[in-house]
């Protein structure tokens, strides 16, 4: 709630993660800012042991070479992290083979994915 009493909205709880230092993470924030890296096509966030995890599904373009494919989740995480705050960080990019299970509003099947 800002000064002027408006409510925002971040997430959901459900989905929420609280890190180590007890700072809320919401996955969308960080899905959003995922969403504007290159080769990203779908996004999650996701906790493991205490880190945030993204996984992608890609959008990789034929032709790119085997060393710029391998680099492609590195180039992502950095791209990511300079947009987020130090406490929401991702620490590993994890590329899927397949897009993700959606519901059927479209909305991704987040519980699949822990």
């Amino acid at each position: 709630m800002d000064e002027l009493g408006n409510i925002f909205i971040r997430g959901r709880i459900k989905s929420m993660i609280l890190n180590s230092s007890g700072q809320n993470i919401y996955p969308e924030e960080i899905e959003a800012v995922l969403s504007g890296c290159p080769y990203v096509m779908e996004s999650l966030a996701v906790d493991r042991d205490g880190k945030i995890v993204a996984l992608v599904y890609p959008d990789i373009p034929d032709g790119l070479d085997a060393a710029s494919k391998k680099s492609i989740p590195e180039l992502i995480r950095t791209t990511a992290n300079k947009s987020l705050p130090a406490y929401s960080q991702i620490k590993k990019v994890e590329l899927m083979d397949t897009p993700f299970e959606k519901t059927p509003k479209m909305s991704i099947k987040r519980f699949l994915y822990k």
